[in-house]
């Protein structure tokens, strides 16, 4: 009688954990939608397309529904690949007047280069599940310049809230200041902040040719740490990208040359007056990082801010990532598709500002030509709008994150659908 009692109890277990398996394997077919591939095909209307394990099984007009399928009816909506926000604090700043939260900066002048801020990320932060229903997918975390030049080293993130596979890349890039932001940190003059650098460059460059020298003290001092200087070598060699955070036109002009002399790979961040030296942008094949909402200048660097610098840097053909809105590009990341629809009001082409926030950073940092697209073999990383993704009431309405389709639950909805029903219940 036990046995048989063991028995029923194991079936039923058997039967159960086949339905678990079952639901984790089922395909996803979402159809009706206007697909914004990112690829050389557009935007593909009235479509289907076909999740299965997390991958894209297929795409188009005229698909077979697998057997089982959960079906989604988008009802004319739209779906883009997932959102990218190019400066954030995602993950290393929770409260911003709370500085015990925050971790993107240090002073310790020992700890510039060699600062990996991705060693601070924290995948549990509330700040990841707000931005992700709301469609933000992926993210470049910054450091910020505390002591010197160099900040530290900028992570690549998506919004999975995995601890184990959140950080995608903990160094993408290292990130330095220039402008009026380097001149303060150099003494007070901008040419200070050129020369140093410059000295910091050949620094590295005599550290790497000499390290065995410099370890038995038979070099002179360097004006990095060891440990800076080693994480400077991949930049030197053209391995690493550098982000230089950049906004007045001259400072851009005197900053290419030297960035040619020293074969760096760049991307220029902020570039407020970008629009004015748009080819020369483009003929360096610098990428930019650009708030394409900012208008109102807010320091003398910035006096030729326009709403057009995205639009007019695009036509000369400098590739374009977009950031903001403002302040809010960290606790409200996902408001650069807010941004990304300014740009196109003031002339940027449709297509091109959606790939300023999918395919242009994924491409460029995760180094696949095909991140941030939407085609048969891509994991599943898109987001399916309510009506036209660029539409400011068109709201996510499901998000998938590395090939997982995410909650659309955050502590804001939590405390909304909390206190509504204390509301029902007075009514």
């Amino acid at each position: 009688m036990k046995k048989n009692h063991f028995i029923l109890i194991w079936s039923v277990l058997m039967t159960l954990l086949s339905f678990s398996v079952k639901a984790q394997n089922q395909s996803t077919i979402i159809t009706h939608a206007n697909i914004y591939t990112q690829t050389s095909k557009g935007v593909i209307k009235d479509a289907s397309i076909i999740i299965d394990n997390g991958i894209i099984k297929a795409m188009g007009t005229d698909l077979k529904i697998p057997a089982g399928s959960q079906v989604i009816d988008a009802k004319g909506g739209s779906i883009t690949p997932g959102l990218f926000n190019g400066v954030t604090h995602i993950g290393i700043e929770e409260v911003s007047a709370i500085r015990a939260t925050d971790d993107f900066m240090t002073k310790d002048d020992q700890i510039t280069a060699s600062l990996v801020v991705a060693d601070a990320f924290n995948p549990r932060s509330v700040i990841i599940p707000q931005n992700r229903i709301h469609g933000l997918t992926h993210a470049l975390v910054f450091p910020e310049s505390g002591s010197k030049l160099v900040a530290g080293q900028v992570a690549l993130v998506n919004l999975s809230a995995d601890a184990m596979h959140s950080v995608l890349n903990d160094s993408v890039a290292i990130a330095i200041n220039l402008g009026e932001k380097g001149k303060k940190l150099s003494g007070g003059s901008r040419a200070a902040s050129f020369r140093q650098l410059k000295t910091l460059l050949n620094d590295v460059k005599d550290y790497q040719a000499n390290k065995q020298a410099f370890n038995k003290r038979q070099r002179r001092t360097y004006s990095a740490s060891q440990d800076d200087l080693e994480a400077l070598i991949p930049v030197i060699n053209g391995k690493k990208l550098v982000i230089v955070n950049i906004h007045r036109a001259s400072d851009i002009e005197h900053f290419i040359p030297l960035a040619q002399k020293y074969h760096l790979r760049v991307v220029l961040a902020g570039v407020e007056e970008g629009w004015m030296v748009a080819n020369k942008i483009a003929a360096a094949n610098m990428a930019v990082i650009i708030d394409p909402s900012y208008n109102i200048p807010g320091s003398y660097e910035k006096l030729g801010s326009r709403l057009e610098n995205a639009a007019l840097m695009a036509k000369a053909g400098v590739k374009l990532i977009f950031t903001g809105i403002g302040f809010r590009n960290t606790h409200n990341a996902y408001l650069v598709r807010q941004a990304a629809g300014i740009a196109v009001s003031y002339g940027l082409p449709k297509q091109e500002a959606i790939a300023a926030i999918t395919h242009n950073p994924m491409a460029l940092f995760s180094g696949d030509k095909s991140a941030g697209t939407l085609m048969a073999g891509n994991k599943a990383d898109l987001v399916l709008w309510q009506n036209d993704p660029l539409e400011l009431t068109s709201e996510a309405q499901m998000v998938f994150v590395d090939g997982k389709q995410v909650a659309m639950v955050s502590r804001a909805t939590r405390l909304r659908d909390r206190y509504f029903q204390r509301l029902k219940k007075q009514l």
